[in-house]
């Protein structure tokens, strides 16, 4: 009889598991009317169909008296009901510790060292209790049984240790640093790569790729290894504006005031004619523009161009955008930002002649 309760009871959690799980952010997204990212009705379908099956299995294995698939199925539930737990209490874990980042008009929570750290004695005290159903459902009571078990469960944490032990340092180290934030936005020289930071945890780290909105996850062993770049300036949630630096090669002829007024008019004709479109929401309120001299190149001078926009995820369309109205004033002015490497042509001319 306990045991047909216990077996309703989880019944119960599994069918309405989609409730549970639901975030505060999510109700807010399902009262404006906006799509969810997963189906839920075809979720919460296949929850039932499964519940359904897995049932008529344990109901099956009562009437003719196998008690051991009885015991499998209601061990199998008990795991599945401990893992929806604890997803739950990660999720109020996050609403309540994580803090809550805006950025291109989407709210995030981000993951910081608390959450994590919560999230582990969450998933540590399932694990426990997960043990003493497994005592309790298979009858295992002498101290035999109970010591083989543990000594299974030992046994396979040492010989997977290599696998999840440095990535568990190392996300460990990662939500520690400050050098490494959710939100951040970072240029990996290994992978040419302009990465935003969507999460940081103890097992894994989440990114998105700006140039083609690709999800890449990193190990955070492997993460750590990455030589990288910050390019964010505050965009966890106090700041959003990053600073971003355009090179041009200008010929010595062309003064810097020449350079700098192509620049600005090309900036200023841009924000004018996209007035009142999203567009304008690339570069905010900040209408931040600097030319500096960063070298000296053999033929050409070597400067910087800097410029903020307002979110990571603006990084490709903005600078596009700004290469138009670039290209369209050096015409106008019959100013060009390249100038040819007369040594390479040289090079080029004589191999042509020789094979000539």
């Amino acid at each position: 009889m306990w045991d047909i309760l216990v077996f309703f009871i989880l019944i119960i959690i599994f069918v309405f598991s989609r409730y549970f799980l639901r975030t505060d952010i999510e109700k807010k997204e399902h009262t404006k009317g906006n799509t969810p990212q997963l189906n839920a009705g075809k979720q919460e379908f296949f929850m039932i169909g499964a519940v359904v099956i897995v049932t008529s299995i344990y109901f099956a294995s009562l009437i003719f008296k196998i008690e051991m698939l009885q015991n499998i199925v209601t061990f199998t539930f008990s795991i599945f009901a401990l893992y929806i737990i604890s997803l739950y209490c990660q999720r109020k874990i996050l609403l309540i510790y994580g803090e809550e980042v805006e950025v291109s008009g989407q709210k995030y929570f981000k993951k910081g060292y608390k959450v994590s750290l919560f999230g582990l004695f969450v998933n540590v005290f399932v694990f426990f209790i997960g043990i003493f159903l497994c005592i309790q459902i298979f009858e295992l009571n002498t101290f035999i049984q109970i010591g083989g078990l543990w000594a299974g469960i030992l046994a396979f944490m040492g010989f997977t240790a290599p696998v999840w032990a440095l990535d568990m340092i190392a996300g460990i180290i990662l939500l520690q640093s400050k050098n490494f934030e959710t939100g951040n936005v970072y240029y990996i020289y290994d992978r040419d790569l302009h990465v935003w930071i969507k999460s940081i945890s103890l097992t894994e780290v989440k990114c998105i790729d700006l140039r083609y909105s690709n999800p890449i996850m990193f190990r955070p062993s492997e993460f750590r290894n990455l030589i990288v770049k910050n390019l964010s300036n505050g965009i966890g949630g106090k700041s959003n504006k990053i600073l971003r630096e355009k090179e041009i090669f200008v010929d010595y002829s062309i003064s810097q005031e020449a350079v700098a007024k192509v620049c600005q008019d090309a900036y200023d004709e841009m924000l004018l004619d996209l007035t009142g479109s999203e567009v304008t929401n690339y570069f905010g309120d900040d209408k931040y523009l600097s030319l500096e001299i960063d070298d000296f190149a053999n033929y050409a001078v070597k400067y910087k161009l800097f410029y903020s926009i307002t979110s990571p995820f603006y990084i490709f369309k903005a600078e596009r955008l700004y290469n138009q109205y670039l290209f369209k004033h050096q015409q106008s002015n019959s100013l060009y930002f390249s100038t040819p490497d007369l040594i390479h042509l040289e090079k080029t001319d004589t191999k042509k002649i020789t094979t000539v």
